[in-house]
């Protein structure tokens, strides 16, 4: 068995048409995802790039290396944060070689297969951050989106204005409620840069099938983390509570030719179960919340609860979600109430039920605050 994993951060689950998206162009991902097992409540412990290496800690790493498993990292990360785990094949994509990011990104996937392909079984692991800005992406796409939604913006005699300039880095922070001009051209600009990374995911993939890896290795794409977009008057994680848009992110898992294609999981999952997932796929010892159980059919549960923390500068922020609620605990340090929000009806949590359901919040807050509890069973 080998194993590929494509970690796009910035990117929530919302902006793909396998989890519903009916306005942006996805067709790699919604072609992937018929043949792959898709997971519906996925969430991140910790949106961070920092956070999300502890799905591939250096134990793993170690534990692989021992079990004779090869290991590459394509880092295609703009900051390179330093990392500290010892990969068999370390490949940073240069940008300075290519025409676009994409092109850069596609040729070093490559070299990488190319390093691995006389080895017998090895993980290649990929990390981008091509969702975060400066954002690079097709202009006629963005000119396809922000014509769509010109009616949108029309003056009183129903005349549509120019279309505006794209956003391609936005202003971290908060975002006027009424400024509908900067709302739209975020979400285009957004959607283009999907779209445009769309097209790219299509060449990695066929990539992958030629080399017969569609047969042989299992895919897994997933996020860290989502980069809100004004959805709640905050641009940027930074100043963000734990919102959907910053914390639910796609999970997709195609195993060896296509097995358990199509299926769907309501099990909720996190980004610490990549770990034990690897173990898992691997052949290794089986570890607690290895996904693949629920990616065969062989586990329906998964964790009772997601929970999803960071560490700010003056507090904590926590999100749990149930079932039948996601809560955001009240921050007094930040001067922010509770939010009580119901599940799923409420996709983009904006009717915020904590006036009304005082009771839950408490039973909430306290759950929030025991990690070992589980939630009792509706």
């Amino acid at each position: 068995m080998n194993v590929v994993v494509v970690a796009a951060h910035g990117l929530h689950c919302h902006w793909l048409g396998p989890y519903g998206n009916e306005w942006v162009s996805t067709p790699a991902f919604d072609a992937l995802a018929t043949e792959s097992v898709v997971f519906d409540r996925h969430f991140a412990d910790e949106p961070s790039t920092t956070a999300f290496a502890s799905s591939c800690p250096p134990t793993l790493l170690q534990s692989l290396k021992a079990s004779g498993i090869s290991t590459a990292f394509v880092d295609d990360r703009k900051s390179r944060p330093p990392d500290r785990r010892e990969w068999d094949v370390l490949l940073p994509t240069d940008l300075a070689s290519h025409a676009t990011p994409g092109d850069a990104l596609i040729a070093t996937f490559e070299s990488a297969l190319d390093r691995l392909s006389s080895r017998s079984t090895w993980l290649l692991w990929v990390e981008t951050d091509r969702f975060l800005p400066p954002w690079d992406f097709d202009q006629e796409t963005y000119q396809h989106y922000a014509s769509a939604t010109a009616r949108f913006t029309a003056d009183e005699e129903g005349k549509p204005p120019p279309i505006p300039d794209p956003i391609t880095e936005p202003v971290p922070g908060r975002l006027a409620p009424d400024d509908d001009s900067a709302w739209h051209r975020l979400q285009n600009s957004f959607a283009a840069t999907v779209t445009s990374f769309d097209a790219e995911l299509e060449v990695l993939i066929e990539v992958l099938r030629e080399r017969g890896l569609d047969q042989t290795a299992a895919w897994i794409f997933t996020s860290g983390y989502g980069w809100p977009l004004g959805e709640h008057g905050v641009v940027g994680p930074a100043e963000s509570r734990m919102h959907t848009e910053l914390v639910h992110l796609p999970l997709l898992i195609r195993l060896p030719k296509a097995e358990q294609a199509m299926r769907r999981v309501a099990a909720f999952t996190q980004t610490s179960d990549l770990a034990p997932t690897l173990h898992d796929l691997f052949g290794m010892p089986a570890m607690a919340n290895s996904l693949l159980p629920l990616a065969t059919g062989s586990r329906q549960t998964g964790h009772d609860v997601a929970r999803s923390a960071s560490v700010r500068a003056t507090h904590t922020e926590r999100a749990i979600r149930t079932f039948e609620w996601a809560f955001l605990p009240a921050v007094p340090e930040a001067d922010e109430p509770p939010r009580l929000f119901r599940k799923p009806d409420d996709i983009w949590e904006v009717n915020d039920l904590a006036p009304r359901h005082p009771d839950e919040c408490d039973r909430l807050a306290a759950f929030v605050n025991d990690a070992t509890a589980k939630e009792p069973t509706p």
